[in-house]
């Protein structure tokens, strides 16, 4: 077997860009400019649900957790769930050395699928919504 193509390698590999990735923006603030603007903010003035996730993610990364939530709230508490879940699939792969299939009816993938557009699509709604309690689910910059 190609060493490459086993997951172990693969997964070592990929950890290693998450580090990276991480050192970069830990060192690098996204207030500066350094990073791409939201394409849909630029052109409509409206947030996205991905709109300070970034800022989030780098304050996270210095341990400003209040700053974190406040960029953007659901970023903030859909990562660790994320994180768990890639963290036990790669644990899984790396005891097996092997990519453990993963069996999803069409019709789960698709509810699931729903229900985080749905989230998505009602998180940026209240934040692009006018006054007081919404104001605090705006990016801080």
């Amino acid at each position: 077997m190609n060493p490459a193509a086993s997951p172990r390698w693969q997964i070592a590999v990929g950890a290693c860009a998450c580090a990276a990735a991480s050192a970069y923006l830990y060192a690098v603030d996204p207030a500066h400019g350094a990073y791409p603007q939201c394409l849909l903010y630029q052109t409509t003035g409206l947030y996205c649900a991905g709109c300070g996730a970034t800022r989030a993610c780098h304050a996270l990364l210095h341990g400003r957790v209040l700053e974190a939530l406040h960029d953007n709230v659901l970023f903030v508490t859909l990562l660790p769930v994320a994180m768990v879940m890639v963290m036990l699939f790669a644990a899984r792969a790396w005891r097996d050395n092997r990519w453990p299939a993963v069996y999803l009816s069409s019709r789960a993938i698709a509810w699931r699928g729903v229900g985080l557009l749905a989230l998505a699509l009602l998180f940026m709604a209240l934040r692009n919504m006018p006054g007081t309690p919404f104001d605090l689910l705006r990016p801080l910059s």
